[in-house]
């Protein structure tokens, strides 16, 4: 008989098991959820295949957080990540957790489970209102377990109603940003440029140093294109961070109905921001055309190759400078517009509508 198969046994950092430790619930992008128990007194998250938890996650850095057991305290610490670290919907770079925090890495979240510890301190209900409810208890005996329970329930409902007042003022200071006008100059500088290049023609083909100013013209266009893209990918960063910054405050709403609308409001939110995304790929589009066109016009005036004049007298296969900025600004005012219409019903709601009955 063959002898039985010995039990495998993970190791594990013998001071994780002297007070507290924490689990890690993860839920990135694709809305699938991980747990990761903690197994040593540091854990690294990011996007690289070297961190401990590894979440494929665009909008993270490669090591972006750690987490580490420091003298009985279970702490989260930015590692100079782009986007930075959230909790319970407030950027931070170093700070302890508690058990219930949620943690924001780009489009990831993280829910915190601190094994052996306490709810942050200011996450329950405020001594007066405790004090309200043990007097209750002591008072109306069975009675009062109901209005302990009601004063509870009216405790998250503000607390509920103090988040999504949190959440109305950061979206609206997301709105102010304004992706479009900032290729406004551009577009101008672009049309002058293209006045004075002027379009070549075969019908009457330039030849020698005209061809190569046609060429070159083409090419520093395509790299102002370029330009334009990066420099609107600063407002895209920005956007990711707002968004991270919305979603982490609103899982910390409890009511279901006031969470649903929450939700809303940020599905539109991630629309406006697509509009960004979209406004940078046109521009890259774009580049890459007029890069594109450069060539051809070298091959089929410096070199000679007629057999490209037709595609010559295509021109630029993509929407021109102004045709983008124009569907921007058409698509961006239109996303803004209808965040500002959810929240003037979210401000309904923090407003009181819909509060517990006296």
């Amino acid at each position: 008989m063959g002898e039985e198969a010995t039990p495998k046994t993970e190791m594990i950092n013998p001071a994780l098991l002297d007070g507290v430790s924490a689990n890690f619930i993860v839920k990135g992008p694709s809305g699938v959820e991980k747990a990761y128990p903690m197994r040593a007194i540091t854990v690294t998250i990011g996007r690289s295949d070297q961190c401990d938890i590894s979440v494929k996650d665009s909008s993270m850095s490669g090591r972006h957080a750690e987490i580490s057991k420091i003298n009985g305290e279970i702490r989260v610490k930015d590692l100079g990540s782009a986007n930075g670290i959230w909790l319970n919907g407030e950027r931070v770079d170093e700070v302890e957790l508690f058990d219930g925090d949620v943690l924001r890495l780009g489009q990831t979240s993280i829910r915190v489970d601190v094994v052996g510890g306490r709810k942050r301190p200011d996450a329950g209900l405020s001594p007066k209102v405790l004090a309200a409810i043990i007097a209750g208890v002591l008072v109306l005996a069975g009675a009062g377990i109901a209005g302990g329970l009601y004063l509870k329930k009216r405790a998250q409902n503000r607390r509920d109603r103090a988040t999504l007042a949190a959440f109305i003022a950061a979206a609206r200071e997301s709105q102010k940003s304004k992706p479009c006008a900032a290729a406004v100059d551009k577009v101008g500088d672009v049309a002058r440029t293209l006045n004075n290049l002027g379009k070549p023609s075969t019908a009457n083909p330039p030849k020698g140093d005209e061809a190569r100013r046609f060429v070159a013209g083409y090419r520093e266009l395509a790299k102002t294109y370029d330009r334009v893209a990066v420099a609107i990918s600063q407002f895209a960063a920005q956007s990711t961070a707002s968004a991270a910054a919305l979603t982490g405050s609103a899982e910390q709403i409890a009511d279901p109905d006031i969470k649903s609308k929450v939700a809303e409001a940020q599905d539109l939110v991630d629309q406006r921001t697509q509009v960004t995304n979209g406004f940078i790929a046109d521009w890259k589009k774009l580049s890459q055309a007029t890069n594109n066109y450069a060539t051809q016009l070298d091959q089929a005036f410096v070199q000679g190759n007629k057999a490209l004049y037709a595609e010559v007298d295509h021109g630029v296969q993509a929407k021109t400078a102004q045709e983008v900025l124009v569907s921007c600004t058409r698509n961006f005012d239109r996303a803004k517009g209808a965040v500002e219409d959810k929240l003037k019903e979210l401000d309904e709601v923090a407003g009181g509508e819909g509060a517990p009955a006296e």
